[in-house]
């Protein structure tokens, strides 16, 4: 295979490689920023992590009527997940203009501070109890000035702190990310959100597509993203995961050399997949403003641009990519692209997806529970062939979810009081077993071939539970608390690449982690490579020999892989 044309980075000592000079850094990376963090503690599973991000959100865009109708339909804030009761900071020195004054929001309590020397207001909102201040009360930056809480007041659903940035007359907000330092690329490799974080507009695909270039929210100003095409357009729910294909590789030897090389133009592109079916095509979404964006095909052996493959969005898919799934009335149609040919599987208006070797699809029903029931409703878990012949249910589950883990297993998630239970069922013989039930279980992810899933725990009653960890889907397997702490992609079904998670730096490195051989390795220095992932933006190839990220310092996909050595 035809390897990029780049200089080698050696596991142990990364030298400097041959990058193209960069534009000038986003406002957001540039230094001299007026404002703090609005707490006390550095960022971690036991302590913090960013939850929602300001502006063109997905969340935003689903809740947008809801949540968000007064603030242009867009997240007028920005939200970090932490424990109830956490101390919050005065981002800088002010005085206190409002406390608990729900003409803002943010209920159950809320504070303003006044920053004249920035010219800005900071809201504090979803507070715990009412602020330990009072209005005309002058305070300095990293005083303590409320406790973190929740917008229901249990500090069971969702705690978190929602900051706001809004102008001297309370009328307007602004991106956080423009005036708090901090290392906002790092955030986003892990947190609440593990996907796509904003809502891409297909007329005008690049713009609001980072942490950097948000747009200033008016309040009583006209909705800013009504998209007619959005994407993902997840308006009537959208396809679950598919199952990842097995694959099995040899262990990375010790002494890999890696290579890093730029492969696409400036500000191109944000959420590019791998096609399923070639390991060196990376597939794009990019366009004009105002102009219908188009899918782009990449090769990375050969760093070109090879084709214009159609319009955006992109087709939904069975995992190797042999079958087109889309959904019509009350069910799913189903096209084979060999030979371009078509049924129609009736779903219960609900989503359906192939299994590992498409010889079965699934899809799940849940049936509301009479009024003041206090019983949760009752999930129905539908297999039928690929054809949609022999329909049936084979499962109920309270209130689940459920996908693939190969051709015959499920993995289902539902709850039990306050714990998510994680659970494996047979569709052939219908029996099942529990893996555990968790608290705040985050980020769940299954290896190729369904082997393995991984996951991770925050602000358990026991710091020391918190972290990453990886259970084999076998009857009896015990969870392993993992040394690290990060985001993770799969490589193959025993090994991930990992971003180690240090809020203290601004650039990423990247290492290999072998389950079963305990090897534990650098493939690439933050301190020496000047890359830092943008929105936690990274993939592995199919063939697992690839890495793609989109890099926030000069938005350019790069490519780091395997180098041949002579």
């Amino acid at each position: 295979m035809k390897k990029l044309r780049s200089k080698i980075i050696p596991r142990s000592l990364i030298v400097t490689i041959c990058i193209v000079l960069l534009t000038a850094l986003p406002t957001a990376a540039q230094a001299g920023k007026p404002f703090r963090l609005p707490v006390t503690a550095p960022a971690g599973p036991s302590t913090w992590l960013l939850g929602q991000a300001y502006g063109n959100t997905i969340g935003a865009y689903l809740r947008g009527d809801d949540w968000y109708s007064a603030g242009q339909r867009l997240h007028f804030g920005m939200d970090f997940s932490m424990p109830c009761g956490t101390p919050l900071a005065a981002i800088a020195d002010g005085t206190v203009m409002f406390v608990d004054d729900m003409g803002f929001g943010s209920a159950p309590h809320n504070l303003l501070i006044r920053h004249d020397n920035a010219g800005l207001v900071s809201l504090y909102g979803h507070l715990l109890e009412r602020a330990p201040v009072s209005p005309g009360q002058f305070v300095t930056a990293g005083e303590v000035v409320g406790y973190s809480g929740t917008p229901d007041a249990t500090c069971d659903s969702r705690p978190h702190l929602h900051l706001e940035i809004r102008s001297l007359d309370y009328q307007t907000t602004y991106n956080p990310v423009d005036t708090i330092e901090a290392n906002w690329d790092m955030l986003t490799s892990i947190g609440s959100f593990s996907s796509q974080i904003f809502m891409q507009d297909l007329d005008n695909a690049r713009r609001w597509m980072t942490l950097y270039d948000q747009p200033a929210v008016v309040f009583g100003g006209r909705a800013l993203n009504n998209y007619a095409n959005p994407y993902p357009d997840l308006r009537n729910g959208g396809p679950v995961s598919n199952p990842p294909l097995g694959r099995t590789l040899d262990p990375l030897p010790a002494d890999q050399l890696w290579s890093a090389a730029p492969l696409t133009y400036g500000g191109c592109c944000a959420n590019a997949w791998w096609s399923p079916s070639s390991p060196s095509s990376l597939l794009m979404i990019d366009g004009a403003e105002n102009q219908r964006a188009s899918i782009f095909l990449w090769d990375t052996d050969s760093r070109e641009l090879l084709n214009n493959i159609g319009q955006a969005p992109p087709p939904i898919t069975s995992a190797d990519g042999t079958f087109v799934l889309r959904r019509e009335g009350d069910g799913m149609r189903i096209q084979r692209v060999s030979d371009l040919a078509e049924w129609f599987v009736p779903t219960q208006n609900e989503w359906a997806t192939l299994n590992a070797d498409n010889s079965q699809l699934l899809w799940t029903v849940t049936t509301p529970t009479d009024a003041g029931s206090d019983q949760p409703p009752a999930t129905t878990l539908w297999i039928s062939n690929f054809d949609g012949s022999d329909a049936r249910a084979v499962g109920q589950f309270p209130q689940a979810s459920a996908q693939w883990l190969d051709t015959t297993r499920l993995l289902v998630g539902w709850n039990a009081d306050e714990l998510r239970i994680l659970s494996v069922f047979d569709t052939m013989t219908g029996s099942s077993f529990d893996l555990g039930g968790w608290d705040r279980l985050r980020g769940i992810s299954v290896a190729p071939g369904g082997g393995r899933i991984m996951f991770y725990l925050t602000h358990q009653p026991d710091p020391t539970a918190d972290g990453v960890y990886m259970v084999e889907t076998t009857a009896g397997a015990q969870p392993v608390k993992l040394d690290w702490f990060g985001g993770w992609r799969w490589r193959d079904e025993n090994s991930v690449y990992y971003l180690p998670f240090d809020s203290t730096q601004a650039n990423h490195s990247v290492r290999y982690y072998d389950f079963s051989t305990g090897e534990d390795q650098l493939i690439m220095d933050g301190a020496s490579v000047p890359i830092r992932i943008a929105n936690g933006d990274w993939s592995v190839s199919p063939d697992g020999d690839q890495i793609a990220l989109w890099n926030a310092l000069d938005q350019v996909i790069w490519i780091l892989q395997p180098a041949i050595t002579r």
